[in-house]
């Protein structure tokens, strides 16, 4: 594309569906239409598969970006839900009411995600792109979400990438 309007809302909801295409023929993938979610998220061999731009350049590393907007509510649910534990949480005052994010229900979340697979993991599939340059950079890992914000990684792995301009 010559113009960056597929990088806004239409590459968000694109993202899914293209991992989904991708690997949708392997042995062990399904998808699964989280209710209240506006797109398919792959499952495979128990891994939900989470896509998720973090740069526009190829020079960052998936574990030194700053989750933003990218990290939708969804994803922060799952994570939530089926990520790793994080290392550290803050510690809450007693009789404090909970926030809207923490009080929100994730019940329906889980119960779609746990018909399909029993002790899921997150996967977060993260990718660098722009629109002159194309996909400069994927990479896949397991962190957690400590305090709706930050994310502390375990094992992140780059894949390659094949460049077709």
């Amino acid at each position: 594309m010559d113009t960056d309007h597929a990088f806004g809302p239409v590459r968000w909801k694109q993202q899914y569906e293209v991992l989904h295409e991708y690997l949708h023929d392997l042995p062990d993938v399904v998808g699964v239409h989280p209710p209240g979610a506006q797109v398919r998220v792959t499952i495979c061999r128990g891994h939900l598969l989470l896509p998720w731009r973090y740069a526009t350049r190829s020079d960052l590393d998936m574990r030194d970006a700053r989750p933003g907007r990218d990290l939708n509510r969804l994803i922060r649910d799952l994570l939530i839900l089926f990520g790793p534990e994080p290392s550290h949480e803050e510690v809450t005052l007693p009789l404090m009411p909970l926030t809207p994010e923490e009080a929100r229900d994730r019940s329906a979340l889980r119960e779609a995600v746990e018909q399909l697979t029993d002790e899921p993991r997150v996967l977060l599939v993260g990718f660098a792109c722009n629109s002159d340059e194309g996909l400069l950079r994927v990479s896949w890992g397991e962190a957690a979400l400590v305090g709706g914000t930050e994310l502390k990684w375990g094992h992140v792995e780059d894949l390659p990438v094949a460049r077709v301009r």
